[in-house]
């Protein structure tokens, strides 16, 4: 898997982010496939969170291989853009929206500037797991090259199974209540998917899969027929626990019909966005400006002002940190 592939499946799962967020349920839906909304069925097979997390293990396996040393700055580096996203909407918020909630109490602050628990603004729940998975996994992964890959995923599936089992029990209420258990549960949760990307790399299977394909001249035709049938598994079974699953066969399935080939310049745009516009969407969608998006009425049509309004700040936030004079 090539680095510009891995921007394009970010600029994906981003997309699938913004639909899976906004739901049909927020303005007219022009298309229906047997009385649904073709919306709808698309947001059934999204999987955005499993594939940034394959995508975040496959990459950080690929520099541990390397000797990295330089995660603690790349994790310094997503919050810096987190604070400066989280400061900017904090204050706008305070003025036009809900002055007690904006900033709220200092354990407010210090509870969503360290992302342990975001109630300024939920989405970003992400964050502070899978930050604990990039600033671990020099630790992870060396274990894991003690055992065989299968009996890691193996592994890791049983925990992300009884931390699905244990989320799914528990209910929402605990989010609130117990954000330590929150991170925790979360954190058994996405592991199985990371390690599945971690795999990946180890393996080389993408390379293997490449060779194969390759020597057939139905190859492709085949990939992408394993990958309709996924999407139509995963329409009729919308469980969490078969989310890896299908992520990780969305993800060969696009590189091995790929080939190193694509060149999608908006897909890569958005992928180098992706992470900010993660923190920023929401900010219109549900909190502070939601009747800005309301008001272009179609689905179709609030999507793209969505996409292209958090886009725009996104590359604001960038400029912002660039000025800043820090050294990554």
């Amino acid at each position: 898997m090539t680095k510009e592939e891995t921007v394009m499946l970010k600029g994906v799962a981003l997309l699938m982010m913004l639909g899976c967020h906004l739901g049909s349920g927020f303005g007219i839906n022009l298309i229906h496939i047997g009385g649904v909304p073709l919306y709808d069925i698309i947001n059934k097979i999204d999987v955005p969170v499993q594939i940034f997390t394959i995508l975040g293990g496959y990459g950080l396996f690929y520099v541990f291989q390397k000797g990295d040393k330089h995660h603690l700055s790349r994790i310094f580096k997503l919050y810096l853009h987190y604070w400066v996203i989280i400061s900017i909407f904090v204050t706008i918020g305070h003025f036009v929206g809900d002055s007690s909630k904006y900033p709220g109490s200092i354990k407010d602050i210090i509870l969503n500037y360290s992302s342990f628990y975001s109630s300024w603004n939920y989405e970003c729940w992400f964050l502070f797991p899978y930050s604990l998975l990039s600033l671990s996994y020099p630790f992870l992964f060396k274990q894991m090259s003690r055992i065989k890959a299968r009996y890691v995923c193996l592994i890791t599936f049983v925990i992300f199974l009884i931390s699905g089992l244990l989320i799914s029990k528990l209910g929402i209420q605990y989010k609130t209540s117990s954000p330590i258990l929150y991170n925790l549960l979360y954190l058994g949760f996405l592991l199985f998917p990371f390690s599945l990307g971690a795999m990946l790399k180890r393996t080389e299977l993408f390379s293997k899969l490449n060779v194969l394909v390759a020597k057939k001249s139905y190859g492709k035709f085949l990939v992408f027929a394993i990958l309709v049938i996924a999407s139509i598994i995963k329409y009729y079974i919308p469980t969490a626990l078969f989310s890896p699953f299908y992520a990780i066969t969305f993800i060969v399935s696009f590189v091995l019909l790929s080939q190193g080939k694509a060149n999608i310049p908006i897909l890569s745009a958005i992928g180098r966005h992706s992470m900010n516009i993660w923190m920023i969407h929401t900010w219109f969608l549900y909190y502070l400006f939601p009747s800005f998006i309301a008001g272009f009425k179609y689905v179709f049509l609030e999507y793209i002002a969505l996409l292209f309004v958090s886009f725009i700040i996104s590359f604001v936030i960038n400029r912002i940190v660039n000025l800043m004079p820090l050294k990554f």
